[in-house]
């Protein structure tokens, strides 16, 4: 029992240091073989020593356990000849037009597309490059405002203003005209001015509340127009000015 168990691990100890054993390997393929990690290493001896005996269906099964554990590029390649030349160019195909998509020079590319062909495929260009993200241009700055260009605030304004002027003169007016009622020597005289200061005291305050009225509508767009010039591109709402 101890002999089967003594040879047993022995013949264990030997397969694995023949499995990462790369002595009789170039030195191209031993360089490959330190680039691996350890738990890929021996498959890749294996397989390439399968391979170079012409054990396609070895070498494919071994190329594919190192590839899984170590996804390196030339990995690749060996495991798509190995598919290749043991017959299986259906998935050998598949895996050369993964290779192509992979960081890989013109010649390697060249090879790599003629055996695509050697074996009825035909060869894919690597995935096109995303689109350029789109460049939205950027609106054009308005021009600052500026209230005396405000055309109908200044109309508003404007006559706003004229009106409230108006007001005063009359409310001036119909106080002198009362004055000379109050001084008139005669009755007839002192009915007739007292009327017209009522008159004119009544126009004064019409004109006043229109004047009021229309100078203050004339502001309020002033202050609509300053807020809605003062909005932004980043979609802010003219709401805002509406909050006045």
């Amino acid at each position: 029992m101890r002999t089967l168990l003594a040879a047993t691990l022995l013949l264990v100890a030997t397969r694995a240091f023949a499995d990462d054993d790369l002595t009789g390997l170039d030195d191209r393929t031993q360089q490959l073989a330190r680039s691996l990690n350890a738990n890929a290493r021996p498959h890749f001896v294996l397989g390439y020593k399968a391979f170079d005996a012409k054990d396609y269906k070895t070498a494919v099964a071994e190329f594919e356990i190192a590839y899984r554990l170590d996804p390196e590029v030339p990995l690749l390649f060996t495991w798509a000849q190995s598919e290749r030349l043991g017959g299986n160019c259906k998935h050998a195909v598949e895996l050369y037009q993964k290779y192509l998509y992979a960081d890989i020079n013109k010649d390697q590319a060249a090879f790599t597309r003629e055996r695509i062909r050697e074996c009825g495929g035909v060869p894919t260009t690597a995935p096109p490059a995303p689109p350029p993200p789109v460049q939205v241009p950027e609106a054009a700055a308005s021009p600052p405002y500026v209230w005396y260009r405000d055309v109908p605030a200044d109309v508003l304004t404007g006559v706003g203003a004229v009106s409230l002027i108006a007001g005063g003169v009359l409310f001036a007016k119909a106080h002198a005209t009362a004055n000379d009622a109050t001084a008139a020597f005669y009755l007839d005289d002192h009915e007739r001015l007292r009327a017209d200061a009522i008159h004119q005291r009544n126009l004064g305050l019409g004109a006043t509340i229109a004047g009021v009225l229309v100078a203050g509508a004339g502001i309020g767009l002033y202050i609509y127009d300053v807020k809605r010039a003062a909005v932004t591109t980043d979609g802010t709402s003219v709401a805002l000015a509406l909050r006045w």
